[in-house]
């Protein structure tokens, strides 16, 4: 079976893995890859090997100090990747963290290329004029940042949703791709924040 595509520092997580066992004949700890990749806390490095063991390369023993065991070697040349789809947004965590994550979805990389994706389900009919349709999968790059005119999905107060970005000199736009709906105008005292722009669309028929 082949192995899922790593994002890159997925890869590089697992690169250490190997070269730490390959140099000192064991697996680092937990806080051994927290202190090297410089992360915040062992929670950001336990959420980054539970994607990497999700993918079939590696087990976690718990309550092990080091509990990761390498069960699969990297493969070259993999055309499959599997990228988190967002359920409910827990407040104050980022886009991707575990419990945002409903399910993952497995995508083609002739099709969607690069790291940074995540998917979320289209829930309304707000951008079927841009040919984005009610339970569609809208696949996002995660980016906090968009030009005028893109597609983006954005948090309003805990919400997530896909809307045409427009940005004015003193405020910001999101335009629904829908005749039925009217404009958001986006103020100070709302909780906004642009969290990727859309890269596709899949649709089951």
């Amino acid at each position: 079976m082949k192995l899922l595509k790593l994002t890159s520092r997925q890869d590089a997580i697992y690169s250490f893995l190997l070269k730490h066992q390959e140099t000192t004949g064991s697996l680092p700890t937990i806080r051994e890859i927290t202190e090297h990749f410089g992360f915040k806390s062992i929670n950001n490095a336990r959420q980054h090997l539970r994607l990497i063991e999700q993918k079939g390369y590696i087990n976690l023993v718990p309550n092990k100090s080091r509990g990761i065991r390498v069960v699969k070697k990297r493969q070259e040349n993999i055309l499959e990747f599997k990228i988190p789809i967002i359920g409910s947004i827990a407040a104050g965590t980022p886009i991707t963290a575990i419990e945002n994550i409903e399910n993952y979805l497995t995508l083609d990389q002739d099709i969607f290329k690069g790291d940074n994706l995540f998917a979320l389900r289209v829930k309304g009919d707000s951008m079927v004029e841009a040919g984005i349709m009610n339970n569609d999968i809208a696949v996002i790059r995660q980016q906090s940042n968009a030009s005028n005119g893109e597609v983006v999905a954005v948090i309003i107060d805990g919400d997530a949703t896909l809307k045409r970005y427009i940005k004015h000199e003193k405020f910001v736009v999101l335009h629904p791709e829908n005749k039925k709906y009217g404009d958001i105008i986006v103020t100070s005292d709302m909780n906004f924040q642009i969290v990727g722009k859309l890269a596709g669309v899949i649709r089951k028929y």
